[in-house]
C-alpha cells in the first residue's frame, strides 16, 4: 500500500501551514524590492513586514498576467520581474502571449510531484508525457513531477501520433500525462490499430477541463484520471484527490480569490485566482492568473488539510483557453496586422476536441498564409474561412457550450 500523502506538508494544521508561508513572505518581498525592478517600483510605498498575514498581503498591489507580455516587450527579457540575471536560471521558456518565464532550479521546480502522487503514480510506473518540451515548459513541468514520484518518463511531446501509438505498444506505459482530449485521441487510434485498449491505468491531465462525457469515456477504459490546475509561470496551483470534491490548493504557495479590485472575496463567492509563489529568483507576488474559481468547504475526514477550490470556472480577462493554451485578442489583432486583413477567431467543439477557425473578411491573402501566421502566433493549428464582413464580431468568438 503506497503512502497516502506525498509529504508532511499535506497534513499540517491549517494555522501551522499559514504561519510557515507567511513567515517567509516578508523576507521574500524585501529581497524582491532590492533586486527586481518591477517589485521595487510596484511595492515602493509598502513595508515588507506588512505581508506577514493574509490581511496585510491583501494591501499589496496585484501583478496581472494579462499585462506581463507587453511589460516584457518594453523591458526585456522578463519585464523586471526577475531577481537574478537570465544566465542564473536553469531554463528559460516562451509561452504563447508571448510570455517568458524561468525555471530557476532542477528538482521538481513546479512542485508537481504531489499532484502525481495524489493521482496514484509511484515508483515503477512509466509515464507517457505528451506535453511539449519545446518553447513552453509543459513537458518539463510534468516530467519533474513524475520523476519526483520515482517514475520513469517517456518524453513523447506533441503530435506524431502514429509514432506515439507504436511507442505505447512497445513500452507498455502504465501512466499518461497531457491534455485529456489527446488522451482520447490516443485511446481511439490505439483501438483502431491494435483492436484493444493501451496499457494506461492512470492519468494526470491538465490544460483543459474534463467534461462529463470525457470522464465516462475514461471510466469505460478503466483509466483513473485526475486533474491538475497549473500554469507555466506558477507550476502547480491545485490538484485533484480521488473521491473528493474540488481541488486541493498546492501546499507550497499562497492562493487568494479576489474581486476585480484585488480584495479577497467571501468563502464560496466566485473571484479571480491570485497566487504568490515563494521563489526568490523569479518571485510572483499577488500574481493574478485571469482564472475564476471559488473556495469549497474543506473535507473534514481527508488527511489533506489545505483549502479546496472548485477548479477552473472561466476567465476573468478576455483570454480564452483552447487545447491547453491561452489565446489572447491581441494575438488575433497581430494576425490581422501582418496580412492587412480584418477577421475574428471562432472556437467550437467537435466531439471532445476544440477547433479554431479564423474568419477572414478579406480575400486578398491565401488561406495557407493566414493558417501559417495563426499557428506561428498562437501555437495552434486552425482553419481559415472567408466570410462577408457582417455585424461586428468579437475578436475571439467562443461558441463552445
Amino acid at each position: 500500500m503506497m503512502n497516502e500523502l506525498f509529504d508532511a506538508k499535506e497534513s499540517l494544521p491549517s494555522q501551522t501551514r499559514e504561519e510557515s508561508l507567511f513567515q517567509r513572505l516578508p523576507t521574500l518581498i524585501e529581497n524582491a524590492k532590492a533586486n527586481s525592478e518591477h517589485y521595487a517600483a510596484h511595492f515602493a510605498e509598502l513595508e515588507s513586514a506588512l505581508a506577514n498575514n493574509r490581511e496585510g498581503l491583501a494591501q499589496f498591489p496585484i501583478t496581472r498576467k494579462f499585462n506581463v507580455p507587453s511589460q516584457q516587450q518594453l523591458n526585456p527579457p522578463f519585464g523586471g520581474l526577475n531577481s537574478v540575471a537570465i544566465g542564473q536560471m536553469a531554463r528559460v521558456f516562451q509561452s504563447p502571449g508571448p510570455l517568458y518565464e524561468a525555471q530557476t532550479d532542477e528538482a521538481d521546480f513546479w512542485r508537481m510531484g504531489r499532484a502525481f502522487h495524489a493521482a496514484g503514480f509511484c515508483e515503477g510506473d512509466l509515464v507517457h508525457n505528451t506535453l511539449s518540451y519545446h518553447f513552453s515548459p509543459g513537458g518539463f513541468i510534468m516530467d519533474g513531477g513524475a520523476r519526483a514520484c520515482g517514475c520513469a518518463v517517456f518524453p513523447a511531446g506533441v503530435g506524431n501520433t502514429e509514432a506515439q501509438i507504436e511507442a505505447i505498444k512497445q513500452l507498455q506505459p502504465t501512466g499518461y500525462t497531457g491534455t485529456p482530449s489527446y488522451l482520447l485521441t490516443l485511446l481511439q487510434k490505439y483501438q483502431e490499430q491494435y483492436g484493444e485498449s493501451p496499457s494506461f491505468t492512470k492519468a494526470l491531465v491538465s490544460g483543459e477541463a474534463v467534461t462529463a462525457d470525457m470522464q465516462q469515456a475514461f471510466a469505460d477504459k478503466r483509466i483513473a484520471v485526475s486533474q491538475a490546475y497549473a500554469s507555466a509561470e506558477l507550476g502547480l496551483i491545485a490538484y485533484q484527490v480521488s473521491g473528493e470534491q474540488g481541488l486541493v490548493i498546492a501546499e507550497d504557495i499562497i492562493v487568494e480569490i479576489v474581486d476585480p479590485d484585488g480584495t479577497p472575496v467571501q468563502p464560496g463567492e466566485v473571484g479571480e485566482v491570485v497566487v504568490t509563489s515563494l521563489d526568490e529568483k523569479f518571485p510572483l507576488i499577488r500574481y493574478a492568473t485571469g482564472d475564476l474559481s471559488a473556495y469549497l468547504e474543506t473535507v473534514s475526514d481527508s488527511p489533506r488539510t489545505n483549502a479546496r477550490i472548485k477548479g477552473w470556472m472561466g476567465r476573468a480577462d478576455s483570454a480564452v483557453k483552447v487545447k491547453g493554451l491561452f489565446v489572447y485578442p491581441h494575438q488575433i489583432q497581430e494576425v490581422c496586422r501582418r496580412h492587412d486583413i480584418k477577421g475574428s477567431l471562432k472556437i467550437e467543439r467537435d466531439g471532445f476536441n476544440d477547433t479554431i477557425t479564423f474568419c477572414c473578411h478579406d480575400a486578398h491573402v491565401s488561406a495557407e498564409d493566414i493558417q501559417a501566421t495563426l499557428q506561428s502566433v498562437t501555437k495552434l493549428k486552425g482553419n481559415v474561412q472567408f466570410v462577408p464582413n457582417q455585424a461586428e464580431q468579437p475578436l475571439i468568438n467562443d461558441l463552445r457550450s
